[in-house]
């Protein structure tokens, strides 16, 4: 890749090989594109994902909300918070999940992400602000590496 400095911002598809498939939005909070809040949907999931919910009592995943910010030329670091709940009324908090990582761009319109998912308990946020306590400790850590495309402008 070039050494021209990537932007954040735009609309991608991404998936990691194996049934995940997601995507992204990123909306720039700076003129040069080195900061964007980002939102993250999980439409698709696999089986090991599925089991995951299954096993904390949840059969519902939210939209992931955080921010990500340029630390290089191609390098970007993120961090995302989203929740596994069942449907319900109200709906029933299962567990949340950090996920944080390097998206390394490899050309304008690709990147590729490297990633941790922890996942905590609902107990581990006792403040209940919806992240979890400083000091908590993950009930599981998931690596991950995805890779993803730009959705290109008609």
């Amino acid at each position: 890749m070039s050494q021209r400095q990537c932007q954040l911002g735009g609309g991608w598809i991404g998936n990691n090989g194996a049934g995940n498939i997601w995507n992204a939005l990123q909306i720039p909070l700076d003129p040069a594109g080195r900061t964007a809040a980002t939102r993250i949907h999980l439409p698709i999931y696999n089986t090991d994902f599925a089991g995951l919910l299954a096993a904390l009592g949840a059969d519902t995943i939210s939209d992931a909300v955080g921010e990500v910010k340029m630390v290089g030329r191609n390098t970007a670091n993120y961090r995302t918070v989203f929740y596994l709940h069942a449907q319900g009324n109200p709906p029933t908090l299962s567990a949340i999940a950090v996920n944080a990582g390097t998206v390394t761009y490899t050309g304008p319109d690709n990147f590729e992400v490297a990633y941790t998912i922890d996942v905590y308990l609902p107990g581990a946020d006792a403040d209940a602000d919806g992240l979890p306590d400083p000091g908590s400790v993950p009930i599981i850590s998931i690596p991950g590496l995805d890779t993803a495309k730009r959705v290109p402008a008609l």
